[in-house]
């Protein structure tokens, strides 16, 4: 499911705006400001238990942005913040997964990455896989109703 998770979690990242960014994977040296993208998967466990399991996953998206140092930090944490706004309470549902931002993304503390001012953003996710193996939809979703 991790293909599909980084999918459905880089598309919303890119509908926010034009920001420039440092794909996980992709060759790019991007000037500051710019955020750092990686997408961590920690646990997967069977959630459905039958002739034809279903999974569930969870992980992080972590986003670090990069500022230029000596500028001071509130545009560093005015985009933060607005990381924050735009991928808490999220519920997509997409290529059979039901992906869910249950928690608040956490802010952590700036540090200094070289010459710039870096700060990490923790995005934590749930993926629920709603479909199995033949391609029957065979789970509600976590708001109510069969897809």
């Amino acid at each position: 499911m991790k293909p599909q998770i980084r999918r459905i979690l880089e598309s919303h990242l890119a509908k926010l705006d034009a920001f420039p960014t440092a794909w996980e994977g992709v060759k790019t040296e991007p000037k500051l400001p710019y955020q750092a993208v990686y997408l961590t998967v920690n646990t997967a466990k069977t959630s459905t238990i039958s002739d034809k399991p279903l999974a569930t996953e969870t992980g992080f998206l972590q986003l670090t942005l990069f500022f230029d140092n000596g500028q001071g930090t509130k545009a560093i944490e005015q985009r933060a913040s607005q990381l924050r706004q735009h991928f808490y309470g999220l519920s997509v549902v997409e290529s059979h997964i039901q992906l869910i931002i249950h928690h608040p993304p956490q802010i952590g503390g700036l540090f200094l990455s070289g010459n710039s001012l870096a700060l990490p953003i923790t995005i934590p996710f749930t993926a629920y896989q709603l479909e199995d193996n033949d391609g029957k939809l065979t789970r509600d979703t976590a708001f109510g109703g069969t897809v």
